[in-house]
């Protein structure tokens, strides 16, 4: 989207396999809802060899697409970083707002969702934060993380 609107700014532009120097952990599409449903559709039917994910806002008309590796997910991540570090499960704190952090929440001793989060989170029962345009993570940081209260009621 960013090379068709800009095409009289880019003097050369090679193909995205020859720029790549080692082979990509994830690749992201954004653009409106429909457009991108289109697309994760034709990404899920090209090949099994990788996951697609669809996240959308769709108040917002934005969606975001993940391309990765078959079972690359936020939550999985977070439970590698948290072992390596040797950090117990309840001591970690995770905050989303929508589908694609679902596993990551469900992962974490602490799950915090935004205030602006999809009803199907906010549903939970989880802590909450204030919304993404009102520093709700900060928020959530100095409330769960940085203060001495670990009753993590919201």
């Amino acid at each position: 989207a960013y090379w068709a609107r800009n095409q009289s700014l880019i003097a050369q532009s090679m193909p995205l396999e020859d720029a790549l120097v080692e082979d990509p952990i994830q690749v992201m599409f954004n653009g409106g809802v429909e457009a991108m449903r289109a697309l994760v559709e034709g990404l899920r039917a090209a090949s099994g060899a990788f996951a697609v994910s669809l996240t959308e806002y769709v108040h917002r008309d934005f969606s975001l697409i993940d391309v990765t590796a078959p079972g690359a997910t936020k939550g999985r991540a977070l439970a590698w970083r948290a072992a390596q570090l040797g950090i117990a499960r309840d001591e970690v704190m995770a905050v989303g707002d929508n589908f694609n952090d679902l596993e990551m929440l469900e992962f974490a001793g602490l799950p915090v969702v935004m205030g602006n989060s999809v009803p199907g989170l906010l549903e939970r029962g989880w802590a909450t934060t204030g919304d993404n345009e009102h520093a709700g993570l900060a928020d959530a940081i100095r409330k769960y993380a940085l203060s001495a209260d670990t009753s993590h009621s919201s």
